[in-house]
């Protein structure tokens, strides 16, 4: 019996420390959302923990800063309304206090199309998506979101459009998080400029990118890949990124906030790597 005891007061505390995330729909409990809902998203954790979340929308990612902070109760919470500029789908992966929050929320706003579907047409063309249909106020057109469309976040936040133009650094950022979700394939990619290869600013520019935000499993794994190529062919680095402090650096970091197993042992043997170099 005691064993047990003791068993459960260790387990009790582990799983307490998992950030937790829910959207619940307000307006209709249970429902799907729709146009005009008004929704809340609430996360228990660990006391004062700041809080930050990565959108996906339309095919364009939002990497955010800090937006709020756990109480001393563990809680943080954020609501408001579905507009019609909220039509379609959207992913968000919330980060506490540098932890990934369970479950990755997936939902999508639809529009209030009366059930008989009569004059119903929807156009789809990549992840952009036209719907007209019947509402109770009429016929109306419902369209997703550009590249160079604004969007708000659920939290609130207004996320500018993707620049017809785009800076060195915004390029490397949009080539940095195709890599990190799906991975280099067989063949090894690196970064260059006209100096040569980016060697150690490349850890820079994903420490960057990421800002507050964790990664999945997935990405943490395709990110070692990604600092180990940029070192891979150490003549072609550009003479000022040929030390791997900054690659280190983000290595700790994800080190850091990993659980001890197969990946942390994965981070821990690419930090030995670099550190023998």
């Amino acid at each position: 019996m005691r064993t047990l005891l003791i068993l459960i007061l260790v387990i009790v505390p582990a799983v307490a420390q998992i950030p937790l995330v829910s959207l619940l729909n307000v307006s209709r409990p249970g429902s799907d959302f729709q146009i005009g809902d008004r929704f809340e998203i609430v996360i228990t954790a660990a006391p004062n923990q700041l809080v930050s979340v990565r959108t996906f929308r339309q095919g364009r990612t939002d990497w955010s800063p800090v937006v709020g902070s756990t109480d001393g109760t563990g809680r943080w919470s954020t609501g408001g309304q579905f507009e019609k500029r909220d039509f379609g789908s959207w992913r968000e992966n919330w980060t506490v206090g540098g932890k990934l929050a369970s479950p990755v929320i997936q939902f999508s706003v639809n529009a209030q199309c009366l059930l008989s579907g009569r004059n119903e047409f929807l156009f789809m063309s990549g992840p952009n998506m036209v719907l007209n249909c019947e509402t109770t106020e009429g016929a109306q057109t419902f369209v997703t979101p550009t590249l160079s469309d604004s969007f708000r976040t659920p939290d609130g936040r207004l996320v500018n459009g993707r620049a017809s133009e785009q800076t060195q650094e915004q390029y490397y950022s949009e080539v940095l998080e195709n890599l990190m979700a799906n991975g280099m394939g067989t063949t090894p990619v690196r970064l260059q400029s006209s100096r040569g290869g980016l060697g150690d600013e490349t850890a820079d520019l994903i420490n960057r990118l990421i800002g507050v935000n964790a990664l999945t499993e997935d990405e943490t794994r395709n990110s070692l890949a990604i600092v180990r190529a940029a070192f891979e062919n150490p003549e072609n680095i550009q003479p000022t990124a040929k030390e791997p402090s900054r690659t280190l650096q983000l290595l700790r970091r994800l080190a850091d906030i990993t659980q001890p197993g197969n990946l942390k042992g994965e981070i821990d043997e690419t930090i030995a790597y670099f550190q023998a170099r």
